[in-house]
């Protein structure tokens, strides 16, 4: 039995704001982002992981670079885990972006590729290859996975094999854990968004 522990990066000032991030955003954590992965590397100790993996956008890079230092384990930048591209709606609130896609149906969602940017469809579907490789490199090992938000959302209902709505359930909180077993026969939820930790001193 293995286990996969996805993390939300850690808070920055966009993030405060509600404002979609660009693919390669310049801007990394802010005081209380440093603060929460602190935090959360105190809660990952008594887990054991093996190894990291982070998305490549700065903000991620930055948490995992925390985590990897007060854990004494090896990161690895990983193509595939960064957040979805938002295309036209980058740099505005999820509050704008949100009024266009409530509008659609599932399916239409699901495929709808903003301008510039990638459907949900093409997301997930990076998501699945990357996390597949994760899991073919560490059969019965503990893994940490330090992606976004919109990631997790996309992953839930992927890795349970349910219905897509299941995403629109949960909103990952900056320096999260969302945990999963995993075995040869799928994935078995453990926790989703998991901020206890951050309410420890």
């Amino acid at each position: 039995m293995g286990q996969l522990i996805l993390i939300r990066h850690g808070e920055t000032d966009k993030n405060l704001k509600k404002i979609l991030h660009a693919v390669n955003d310049a801007q990394t954590l802010n005081v209380t982002g440093r603060e929460q992965i602190g935090k959360t590397a105190k809660r990952l100790k008594e887990l054991s992981p093996v190894k990291i993996y982070t998305s490549t956008e700065k903000r991620a890079v930055e948490s995992a670079q925390i985590l990897a230092q007060k854990l004494g384990i090896p990161m690895e930048e990983m193509d595939g885990i960064q957040e979805r591209n938002c295309g036209i709606f980058t740099g505005k609130s999820w509050d704008e972006a949100k009024k266009v896609l409530d509008s659609m149906a599932l399916k239409e969602r699901y495929d709808y590729v903003p301008a510039n940017g990638e459907s949900w469809r093409i997301f997930e579907t990076r998501l699945k290859n990357a996390v597949r490789k994760i899991i073919k490199e560490n059969e019965n090992k503990t893994v940490v996975v330090v992606t976004h938000g919109g990631a997790i959302k996309a992953l839930i209902p992927l890795l349970l094999k349910v219905s897509k709505e299941e995403s629109f359930k949960h909103v990952p909180g900056n320096a999260s854990m969302t945990i999963f077993d995993f075995d040869d026969k799928g994935f078995n939820h453990i926790a989703i968004n998991d901020t206890s930790h951050l309410s420890k001193k």
